[in-house]
Parts: C-alpha cells; structure tokens; sequence
C-alpha cells in the first residue's frame, strides 16, 4: 500500500514537473522546432529531409510517404498568428523541390488571409491543435 501511495505521488509530481508538449513546442527556437518535426514524421513513418537553416527555397522539410508521395513542409515556430507570407514560401518550394503538395506546419494558428492563399494554391495549413493530436496519435507526449 506504502509503495503504492509513493508511486502515485511521485507519478503526480514528475507530471507537474514536466512540462507539456504543447509548452515544450513554444519555447523551441525555429531551428530545433523544425529538427523536433523531422523526429515526428520520422516516427509517423515518412522519410524526412531537412533543408538548409538558410536559403531553404520556402521548405523547411522534405518529406516523403511510402507510395512515394513528396510533401514541402513551411515550418513555423511562433507566437502570434501565421500569415499568407508562409502559405507563399511553401506555395513556390512545391514546384522548385518537384513535391506532390505543400504544406505549413505551426504550433500557433493562421490569418484568414492564409487561409484563403492556401486553398487555391492546395497548401494544408497544420494549425497546433492538429500538431498536438498528431504527435499525441503517434506516441509523443
């Protein structure tokens, strides 16, 4: 019962202690932010590229499924709201890596103005609610 009660409590004070994933993504830099992705798609079974720190050609990540389907993923780590300049970059990666899609992927939310870019130019917006639920599916925590 004694080992018990202290196994219990101990559970309770390291899941207060640490801290959630959702909190851990915002105080990532940009850069860590987009190494943490590549671990999560690599976990969810794409093969990953990461593009250069700079001079990326609007793609932070190169991904690629199984049937062979190639992603250009935007990557932004903020903490306001996502505009169309994002929805643009990744918009331009698509063709110029030869990709299938695009999409932008944050741990914030998008303007209105990203939204509307996004559709006709069939970029996915991945706002941080679908991030958190995706890496949660696939075993992050």
């Amino acid at each position: 019962m004694i080992v018990s009660i202290v196994g219990c409590t101990l559970f309770l004070i390291l899941s207060f202690l640490t801290p959630s994933l959702a909190n851990r993504l915002d105080r990532m830099e940009g850069r860590e932010f987009e190494e943490w992705l590549v671990e999560l798609f690599e976990k969810a079974g794409y093969r990953v590229e990461l593009t250069p720190a700079s001079r990326d050609f609007g793609a932070d990540l190169l991904i690629e499924d199984a049937q062979g389907y190639r992603i250009a993923i935007q990557a932004k780590r903020y903490g306001s709201v996502v505009g169309l300049e994002a929805v643009q970059q990744v918009a331009a990666a698509v063709p110029f890596y030869g990709m299938d899609e695009g999409w932008v992927v944050t741990n914030s939310t998008y303007t209105e103005a990203a939204y509307r870019l996004a559709e006709p130019n069939q970029v996915r917006l991945i706002d941080r609610n679908e991030l958190l639920e995706f890496a949660h599916e696939i075993g992050f925590r």
